[in-house]
C-alpha cells in the first residue's frame, strides 16, 4: 500500500539530509535553521525538526514534511515527489495506486524506456557506425553506459512502434517531446539517425534528450527535446546528477559548453563539471549551481562565439554574487579537444584559472599605454561596466580602487561614472539589490489563529484520547466558516468526521489511525500544526490548552462577526438610499443580532 510506502520512506530518510541538498542548515539546539528558500530574508526563520521530521518557516508560514519540501522546492506534484524520495530511500512502490501516478510520472516512465531503447540500438548492428565514432572520440564503454549514450536509428517510426507496443499512447509520446504530429495525420519520431545524449535532473531522473547529427550536411547539428511538463532546459545542467557530490566536495563547479566536454572531463577524473543543456546560461541554472557551491570556473570554447557566451555568463554570475574564475585553455579549441591531447594540461588549466576580475584587468592593460589619456579612457570604458555588475559592495569597492590606482584617476570621479553605468544595467535588478528588501510576506493573522486552533485541538486529543464531553463539544462546534484556507477547512472537516466516528464507537482517539484516515497530504499538514503547538506551548497542560482553544475560537468568531457587521452596514446604507423598507428592517435586525453575539464574545 502507498500509505505504508510513505511511512517507510520517512523512516529511511533523514529530513535534514534531504533539505541540506538544497540549502545550508545550521544547528540551533535540537533543531536546525536556515535562510528560507521560499522568500527573501536576512535573519533565518526556517526551522527543521529532526525529531518530528518536519520543517517550518516562521517568516512566510510555509511548512510540512519531507514530501511537502521537495514538492515546493522542485515545483512538482505528490506522485513525482513520492517516486523521487522512494528512489532515494530504496522503497518499491505499488504503481497501480492512483496516488503514485500522474501525467508527469507517465512521461518519466516513457523517457526511461526511451533511453533504454536508444542504448539497445547503439549496441545493435544498426549502431556500429556510432560506436566507431565514439571510439574515435575516445569515449569509454563505462562512459557510454553511465551517461546513457544511445543511437536514434535512421527510421521514421521505430521509437513510436516500440513505445506503443509497450502500451503507451501516442498523445503521451507527443507530450514527452519524442514524436511529432504530421500535418496529414499520424506521427513520426523526432530524433532520427543521431547520437543521443540523455538529460537527467539533479535526482538522476531522465527528463529529456539531445540528438547530435553525424552528417556534416545536416543543417541542425543538435536537436533537443522541446519544453515539456518534465523538461525545462533553462533550469537544468547536463550531468549535474553525477557532478553535484564532487562539486560540494571540491567547493567549486567547472562550467563548460558541450556534452562531450563534460563526458571527457569526467572520464579524465575531473568530475565537478557540468554544461548548460543546449541553452545559454540562465538565472535558474545559476540558482541550481548555488545549491552546491558559490564558486564557478568557466571553461568555454575560445572561439568568438565561446567568448561571447563567456561574457553573458559572467554578467549573470556576478549579479548572483558567484565567485567566478576563467580557465584559459593551453591548446585546443574546447575542453574535449584539450583533454584528448593532454588530460594533465586540462587539470593544470583548472588549477591556474584566474579570478574573473584579474583576468579582465590583465587582458585590458596588456594592450594599453596608461600614460596616454585615450588609453586611460579605454580602460575605464572596458572595466567600469564589469565592476558595476559585481553584486558584493566590498568587492566592487576593491576593484574600483585598483582601477583608480592603475590609471591614476581619482576614485571619486570613477564612482560618478560607475553610477551612470549601474543605471544602464538591468535597472530593475539593481534597484532590487540595492534596496536589500522585498515586499514583506503578509500573512493573515486569523489564518494563523485558525491553524493554531486546529493544532491545539489535535494536541488536546493526543493528551486526552479517552471519551471527553468537553472536547466533543469543541470539535463539533469548530467555526469552519471562519477558517481562512481551504486546506485548513478540509483538515477541520476530516477531524470532525473522524473524531465523531471514534466517539460513537467508544474508541480512544488514535492520532496514527486519524492520519491513515485523512491521507498523506492532510497528515503532513496535521503533523506540522502539532509541531507548531509544541514549539509555541512547551507547557502542554490540559488547562493551558483549554484556555488557548477558547481564546482562539473567540478570536475567530469575533473576526467573522466584525466582517459581517461591516458588510451589513454597507448593505444597510444602500437599502436606505433605495428606501427599501423591508430590506432595511431585515438588515437592522441582523445588525442587532451580530452586535449581541459580539458582546457575548467580549465577556
Amino acid at each position: 500500500m502507498i500509505d505504508n510506502a510513505i511511512e517507510e520512506i520517512k523512516s529511511r530518510l533523514d529530513i535534514t539530509e534531504i533539505i541540506s541538498e538544497y540549502i545550508t542548515l545550521r544547528q540551533a539546539g535540537i533543531n536546525f535553521r536556515a535562510l528560507c528558500p521560499f522568500h527573501k530574508e536576512k535573519t533565518p526563520s526556517f526551522f527543521v525538526s529532526p525529531e518530528r521530521q518536519l520543517w517550518k518557516c516562521f517568516g512566510c508560514n510555509e511548512g510540512g514534511d519531507i514530501f511537502a519540501f521537495v514538492m515546493k522546492m522542485e515545483g512538482i506534484e505528490f506522485p513525482e515527489a513520492l517516486r523521487l524520495l522512494a528512489k532515494k530511500a530504496g522503497v518499491e512502490l505499488e504503481t497501480r495506486d492512483p496516488r503514485a501516478t500522474s501525467q508527469k510520472t507517465k512521461l518519466l516512465d516513457i523517457c526511461q524506456e526511451t533511453a533504454a531503447f536508444y542504448q539497445s540500438i547503439l549496441y545493435s548492428q544498426a549502431g556500429e557506425k556510432i560506436k566507431q565514432y565514439l571510439k574515435e572520440r575516445k569515449i569509454s564503454e563505462q562512459s557510454i553506459k553511465s551517461f546513457f549514450l544511445g543511437y536514434a536509428p535512421d527510421s521514421w517510426n521505430s521509437l513510436l512502434q516500440f513505445l506503443t507496443k509497450k502500451g503507451h499512447k501516442e498523445k503521451d509520446l507527443e507530450s514527452a517531446g519524442l514524436i511529432i504530429k504530421k500535418a496529414q495525420g499520424g506521427y513520426y519520431d523526432r530524433f532520427r539517425n543521431r547520437l543521443m545524449f540523455t538529460i537527467l535532473d539533479p535526482h538522476s531522473v531522465i527528463v529529456g534528450f539531445a540528438g547530435r547529427s553525424l552528417d556534416d550536411q545536416d543543417s541542425a547539428k543538435y536537436i533537443n527535446s522541446p519544453e515539456t511538463r518534465i523538461y525545462y532546459k533553462s533550469r537544468l545542467l547536463y550531468a549535474v546528477d553525477k557532478a553535484k557530490s564532487e562539486i560540494k566536495k571540491m567547493n567549486f563547479a567547472i562550467l563548460v559548453e558541450g556534452y562531450m566536454d563534460v563526458i571527457s572531463s569526467h572520464q579524465a577524473g575531473i568530475k565537478n563539471v557540468v554544461a548548460s543543456a543546449g541553452t545559454s546560461l540562465t538565472m535558474d541554472q545559476i540558482k541550481l549551481l548555488k545549491r552546491y557551491t558559490a564558486n564557478v570556473v568557466l571553461a568555454f570554447d575560445i572561439d568568438l562565439a565561446g567568448q561571447e557566451a563567456t561574457k553573458r555568463s559572467i554578467d549573470l554570475l556576478l549579479e548572483e554574487e558567484v565567485n567566478v574564475k576563467i580557465a584559459v585553455l593551453s591548446r585546443g579549441k574546447d575542453p574535449d579537444e584539450l583533454i584528448k591531447k593532454s588530460p594533465q594540461e586540462w587539470k593544470e588549466s583548472i588549477e591556474k584559472a584566474k579570478r574573473i576580475m584579474d583576468y579582465y584587468f590583465d587582458s585590458t592593460f596588456s594592450n594599453l599605454d596608461i600614460g596616454k589619456v585615450e588609453d586611460k579612457k579605454k580602460a575605464a570604458k572596458i572595466l567600469l561596466p564589469i565592476i558595476a555588475k559585481i553584486g558584493d559592495k566590498i568587492e566592487q569597492s576593491h576593484w574600483l580602487q585598483k582601477l583608480s590606482g592603475n590609471i591614476k584617476v581619482e576614485e571619486k570621479i570613477l564612482r560618478e561614472v560607475l553610477e551612470k553605468q549601474r543605471q544602464k544595467i538591468r535597472p530593475g535588478f539593481l534597484k532590487k539589490k540595492d534596496a536589500g528588501e522585498q515586499k514583506k510576506v503578509v500573512i493573515d493573522r486569523y489564518f494563523l489563529i485558525g491553524e493554531q486552533l486546529i493544532g491545539l485541538i489535535l494536541k488536546s486529543l493526543c493528551l486526552s484520547p479517552k471519551k471527553d464531553e468537553s472536547l466533543f463539544e469543541i470539535v463539533n462546534n469548530l467555526p469552519l466558516e471562519a477558517l481562512k484556507n481551504e486546506k485548513l477547512q478540509e483538515l477541520a472537516k476530516q477531524l470532525i468526521f473522524c473524531y465523531n466516528n471514534f466517539y460513537k464507537k467508544n474508541f480512544d482517539f488514535s492520532y496514527s489511525e486519524f492520519k491513515k484516515e485523512i491521507g498523506p497530504a492532510s497528515a503532513g499538514y496535521s503533523d506540522l500544526l502539532l509541531f507548531n503547538i509544541e514549539k509555541d506551548f512547551p507547557m502542554l497542560e490540559k488547562k493551558v490548552l483549554e484556555k488557548e482553544i477558547n481564546q482562539s475560537t473567540k478570536n475567530l468568531k469575533k473576526n467573522l462577526f466584525l466582517k459581517r457587521l461591516k458588510e451589513v452596514e454597507n448593505q444597510l446604507k444602500n437599502a436606505e438610499n433605495k428606501k427599501n423598507k423591508e430590506e432595511i428592517e431585515n438588515l437592522t435586525q441582523e445588525l442587532k443580532n451580530i452586535t449581541q453575539e459580539l458582546f457575548k464574545l467580549m465577556r
